[in-house]
């Protein structure tokens, strides 16, 4: 088995080998994944979160060892929007984003993949704070609001485009829950919770279309309110109809069921 790791901001994952093929998901700097298969110019891959597939591009393939695969297993979530990490043969600054991951430092110097950086973390921001919140659900809130109109993008994870699944997941694992990468595999985590006025803050609400089928995923964010990617990411409010959206004066996705993952 052969191993790698992302060292650059972002990197597309296709469904197929080639640059044309659609993008199901990205990989952020200092996520891992294992080699499922090779081509000259292409190598099918697995994440080590969620076990994710898809092809990325050879030329954005950095290989690492086993040993380091699996020494790296713990690792801090940037939670800022963007911060700068400068490898030092370069010497040239360059931003990662929200949601990548480094090893954890004290003096914000690190290694991966036999190259050495360093990080400068900028403070991060705050936002309106809940009253009684856990912990966790401070934490959530805090991650998933710097995400805020950020745009709609099909297989992305970032503050520059993002999916709703992408955000769900992206949020979640920077309190330490990983979840699937897609809507219709994290819809079978976590307890059922059987009214929407029972949803508190953290519960994830997922959304159906006319056959049935999952379709859209948001997370619960206040009283009837709902943060999630629809066009940008914004915060509308939940019933038990579904999404509705006061700028456009219509439901937008209807409700099927609401899941406590904490």
């Amino acid at each position: 088995m052969k191993y790698g790791i992302c060292r650059w901001m972002s990197v597309a994952m296709r469904a197929e080998a080639s640059h044309k093929s659609e993008m199901v998901s990205q990989l952020l700097f200092g996520e891992r994944y294992q080699l499922l298969e090779e081509m000259p110019e292409w190598v099918k891959i697995s994440t080590a979160d969620c076990q994710y597939e898809g092809w990325i591009s050879l030329k954005q393939h950095t290989e690492i060892s086993e040993s380091e695969y699996h020494s790296l297993q713990e690792m801090r979530t940037v939670k800022s929007a963007f911060a700068y990490v400068t490898d030092a043969n370069e010497k040239i600054p360059f931003p990662i984003f929200l949601g990548s991951r480094i090893p954890d430092t004290l003096d914000g110097k690190f290694s991966l993949a036999g190259r050495n950086y360093s990080i400068e973390l900028p403070f991060e921001p705050t936002f309106p704070r809940h009253e009684g919140l856990t912990t966790q659900q401070d934490e959530l809130l805090a991650f998933a609001f710097q995400y805020l109109n950020a745009p709609y993008l099909w297989g992305g994870r970032t503050p520059a485009g993002i999916d709703c699944s992408g955000f769900t997941q992206n949020v979640f694992h920077s309190i330490g829950i990983d979840l699937p990468r897609d809507a219709s595999q994290q819809v079978s985590h976590g307890e059922t919770v059987d009214f929407v006025d029972e949803a508190q803050i953290g519960y994830i609400a997922f959304f159906e279309n006319n056959e049935g089928n999952i379709v859209h995923v948001g997370i619960i964010c206040g009283q009837r309110q709902i943060i999630h990617a629809s066009g940008h990411v914004q915060i509308n409010t939940l019933d038990e109809t579904g999404i509705y959206n006061q700028e456009e004066k219509k439901y937008t996705h209807q409700l099927r069921i609401i899941k406590r993952v904490l």
